[in-house]
Parts: C-alpha cells; sequence; structure tokens
C-alpha cells in the first residue's frame, strides 16, 4: 500500500463507488483533484482552470467529506481546490500513487505524472479504478440547505470563521472548504483556547491550541496555498471580529448561527459593517454510538479515544513480567469498577485503599505514629480511627494532610509491591495497582503505564455527596486537594470514564486490555 495517493477525478457520480476500492490501495492520506472530463489528460490542464469556481459547488465537496467518514475511516482525505500555476499540481505530502477514474494509455498516465505533479515520488506508480456501470455525468449536487439565495454564488474579499478545531477531522474540513471557497484574498480563523473549551465533552484530551492552530494550517494551505491566511487563538466568542472593519462575511455551521447574530450584533454597536453569514450544514456521523453524537464532531472522536493507548509507555529496561499498570484517577472517578473490570478479564488487582484502609486498623503499623501526631481527638469509643473526624482535619489544613501523606503513602508502597510478587507468584503476569494517590505520590516509577480514570468535576461532587454523605463543601475540598483530571491525562498511557452505562465502560476497558496484551506480545517478540 501507498502512504500518499491522488484520486484524479473527472465524475463526481463516482465517488461514493471509488473509495471502498482506494482504501484498499492509500494508507494514510488521499488528495482528491477535480479533472473535468475532457477529451485527454494533456489537454485539460491546458484549457482548464481546476479550481471550484461556484460556492454552490462545495455541496459536491462536503459530500465527499462525509463519504469518507463512513467508507474511508482512516484516511486523511484532501480535496483540493487551488488554482492550478502554470499547470502543476502542488501538494505538502509526496505523491506516491496516482489513481484514475477512467482508464489512460501508459504514456499519457506516465506523462501527467511526470508533467504535472510537482510533488510525486521517484517511483510513483498509477492505477485506473473504472465503474463501467457508471453514468457518465459531470453534474455537481446543487445546495440542498437555505443557502440557495442572493447571496448563494458570491465571493468576498475577506472571509472569518471560528471554531476548536481539535483533531481535524472531515465535519471541520467541509466549514474549512466552504470558507475558503467563498473567499477571494484573506481568510482569518479563531481557534478557541482552553478559556473557551471547559463545557466540551472530555474536554481534557482537546490538544494544545498551539497543536490545533497548527493542524488548520498544515491542512488549508495544502488544500489552496493562493490566499492569505490568519490563524489565531481566541478567548471569546467574537475573537477579530469586534474590532476588523475590512470582515465581509463569517461561515458558521448550523448549531453555531446564534454565534453570528451575536457578533454582528457587537458589530452594528461598534459602527462595523455586518456580516453575511454562510451557515454549513453539519455531516451526520452513520456510524455513531447511542452515546455519541449523531453528527461528524471532536466530541465523537474523543470519546473514541477513551480505551485506546495515547502514547507509547516508557519501559526502560523493566522486565516485562509482572507488568503493572498502575491505575489511577480522581476520587468518585470510578476506578474501583474498572479495576473489577480488568480483574474478570484475567489481571490480577491490588486496591491501594484497601490496603491504607488496614493500615489504620489498631495494632497496624501506621495506627500509633497517627495517633501522636493527630491525638486522641480521632478515635472512637472502641478504640479505632474515625476517618470522617480524620479527614475533615486534614482535607481543610493541607499542612496536616502531608503530615498524614507522610507515614501512609510508604507504607502503602511496601504492601502493594509485596501483593504484586504474591501475585506474580501465583501466575498473574499483569497485575493493575489501583491507588488513587499514584501521581501525586510520585508512584509512577513502580508502574510499567499509567490508566487513568476521569469524569466531570460537577459529576464526581455528586457521586462524592451520595456515596459518602457529605455536603457540598465537604466534597469539594476532597476533590480539591487532589490532581486535576488534566494532570491525570497527562500522565496516562489510557483514559476511561464512567459518565454513561457500564457496558460503555466495559467497551473501553475490554479495548484497552486487548490492546495491552498485544503490545505485550509484540515487546516479547522484538526482544526474543
Amino acid at each position: 500500500m501507498s502512504k500518499t495517493g491522488i484520486l484524479i477525478l473527472t465524475n463526481p457520480a463516482r465517488v461514493g463507488k471509488l473509495l471502498p476500492v482506494i482504501k484498499n490501495h492509500v494508507l494514510k492520506t488521499l488528495y482528491i483533484q477535480y479533472y473535468p472530463d475532457k477529451t485527454s489528460l494533456s489537454s485539460n490542464l491546458s484549457v482548464t482552470s481546476l479550481k471550484w469556481q461556484k460556492p454552490h459547488q462545495s455541496n459536491f465537496i462536503s459530500s465527499i467529506y462525509a463519504m469518507a467518514t463512513s467508507m474511508a475511516t482512516t484516511i486523511d482525505v484532501r480535496v483540493l481546490i487551488t488554482n492550478i500555476k502554470n499547470s502543476l499540481i502542488n501538494t505538502k505530502k509526496p505523491i506516491e500513487l496516482v489513481i484514475f477514474d477512467k482508464n489512460y494509455s501508459k504514456d499519457e498516465a506516465n506523462s501527467f505524472i511526470k508533467n504535472y505533479l510537482n510533488n510525486s515520488t521517484k517511483n510513483c506508480q498509477y492505477i485506473a479504478i473504472v465503474d463501467t456501470d457508471d453514468e457518465e455525468t459531470n453534474n455537481i449536487p446543487e445546495k440542498s440547505t437555505n443557502e440557495l439565495d442572493k447571496n448563494a454564488d458570491k465571493i468576498y474579499e475577506n472571509v472569518v470563521l471560528g471554531g476548536t478545531f481539535d483533531r481535524l477531522h472531515n465535519g471541520h474540513k467541509i466549514l474549512l472548504t466552504e470558507a475558503i471557497i467563498r473567499c477571494k484574498n484573506k481568510l482569518t480563523i479563531g481557534v478557541t483556547d482552553e478559556s473557551m473549551i471547559r463545557s466540551k465533552i472530555l474536554w481534557e484530551l482537546i490538544e494544545p491550541v498551539e497543536n490545533r492552530i497548527d493542524n488548520v494550517k498544515n491542512f488549508i494551505q495544502d488544500i489552496d496555498s493562493t490566499l492569505t491566511y490568519e490563524i489565531v487563538a481566541i478567548s471569546d466568542v467574537y475573537g477579530p471580529t469586534k474590532i476588523d472593519p475590512n470582515m465581509n462575511m463569517i461561515v458558521v455551521s448550523e448549531e453555531t448561527e446564534k454565534g453570528a447574530i451575536k457578533i454582528n450584533e457587537l458589530r452594528k454597536n461598534n459602527n462595523l459593517n455586518v456580516l453575511d453569514v454562510c451557515t454549513v450544514k453539519l455531516a451526520n456521523d452513520e456510524h455513531h454510538d447511542d452515546h455519541e453524537e449523531a453528527k461528524i464532531s471532536s466530541s465523537n472522536q474523543r470519546i473514541r479515544l477513551l480505551g485506546s493507548r495515547l502514547k507509547e509507555p516508557d519501559l526502560h529496561d523493566k522486565s516485562l513480567k509482572p507488568y503493572i499498570v498502575g491505575l489511577t484517577g480522581g476520587i468518585a472517578s470510578g476506578k474501583s469498577s474498572v479495576a473489577t473490570k480488568l480483574q474478570s478479564l484475567g489481571a490480577g488487582v491490588v486496591h491501594c485503599d484497601k490496603l491504607a484502609h488496614d493500615l489504620y486498623e489498631p495494632g497496624k503499623k501506621c495506627f500509633n505514629i497517627i495517633i501522636d501526631i493527630f491525638g486522641s481527638k480521632i478515635l472512637t469509643k472502641d478504640g479505632k480511627i474515625d476517618r470522617k473526624i480524620l479527614g475533615n482535619i486534614v482535607f481543610n489544613d493541607k499542612e496536616q494532610l502531608d503530615k498524614l501523606n507522610n507515614i501512609v503513602w510508604p507504607a502503602i508502597l511496601e504492601l502493594a509491591i509485596e501483593e504484586i510478587k504474591n501475585l506474580h507468584d501465583k501466575g498473574c503476569d499483569i497485575i493493575v495497582m489501583e491507588a488513587a494517590v499514584l501521581i501525586q505520590a510520585k508512584w509512577q516509577f513502580a508502574c510499567h503505564e499509567i490508566w487513568t480514570c476521569i469524569v466531570p468535576h460537577n459529576e464526581a461532587v455528586k457521586r462524592l455527596i451520595e456515596r459518602n454523605c457529605l455536603t457540598n463543601d465537604e466534597a469539594e475540598s476532597r476533590i480539591s486537594v487532589q490532581p486535576s483530571n488534566v494532570q491525570q491525562v497527562n500522565e496516562a498511557t489510557v483514559v476511561f470514564s464512567t459518565i454513561w452505562s457500564h457496558d460503555v465502560t466495559l467497551e473501553q476497558v475490554t479495548k484497552a486490555w486487548n490492546d495491552l496484551n498485544n503490545f505485550i506480545n509484540e515487546k516479547k517478540i522484538n526482544c526474543n
């Protein structure tokens, strides 16, 4: 298979039949260049400008991206819309394979690769994928949205749009393409910074704004290098639109159309021209599950990352037996339920919280030390440590909490290591060390990799109040002394979220378990 290919498309009606075949030939990136069906390859480029000349044609491009979402999910599809200058097709990535939707002679195909591809590999190959049942038509679908109005084919000097643009997907590509086709001179793109993303699902998994800006820049310069682009981080819904008098039109999706209304109200109040608004219809995600959104979205992509390996663990020279997974997460994040599911799949499990509970019992290692430091006021009538009284002391005083942790944490780790050895001796090769304090206690060194559970802050508070019979303030104080979800995610190889049903959590856990076993097996093979 080739990493990068380009489809020279003469007939838009063929795309739906071509994509399922092309994914067997192209591994990573597929460029698509529309090439109106004329007499021959050589005469075509010399007489035809291949830019999409009319905005209503963007409906065809949208349909390509929508089909790619369902038919070629692993391929980065990029529909080229730039003007061909000096009869050259220029792409950022070198083309390894050219795909024609018609049969051409060998001389014609090789001549095309040599003369019209500005960035192809030395060994660039070509194939033809021809559908004999295809109707020979070059009709490009018209807009089926409310865009068929007096501005449907209007081109603007300066266009603007904004968004999160997390893990650039085909829905983003539809929006960006619409803006580029509408734009004659300068396109301004606002990318939301961290202050604007905290209400989104699994926002902790959203890429840093610098990465998102780079990904947008790479894509738009690749599909059309003729425009001037300004891409900026924004911390409010207005972005550059509140001050720029030169903007003419804004592109929004159906769900952000109200934002365009707010922007125009502000511009009117600031004596700036009101922007024309282009509303783009949302593309459906044909493969979404019940707990996902029906549209193509970054939220769905983040949900699908749960249970996946986000990065390679740094194993150093650690032995693969036993393989220790540190399972952590904030209080009430569902760690115990994940640990139980992993145990049912075959993992040995060490519950560090249970080990900690035992350390507080009379006669245990930490009991007398804790009494000496915190006094008899923390004892119940029968001489046991009242964990709620002790909790009220330490969770309201960081110095007192640090004292307790310095006593308990080393003792917990010592017992956990003993338990891991015992489980390994009994035949467990993969052992999960469930530890709420793993990150704070800096126990990463004792694990091969870290898996973490996260839930939204409000959900954690709700669960803690219900489970521990706490007040809202008490729940907040316990959560506040823990690492944030972002800190937890930054340390993690795999992330889970238990905010949906047990079945959804089980899917995440099963995926992580299977991927881990495959990873370990590959490591063993490479070591032999």
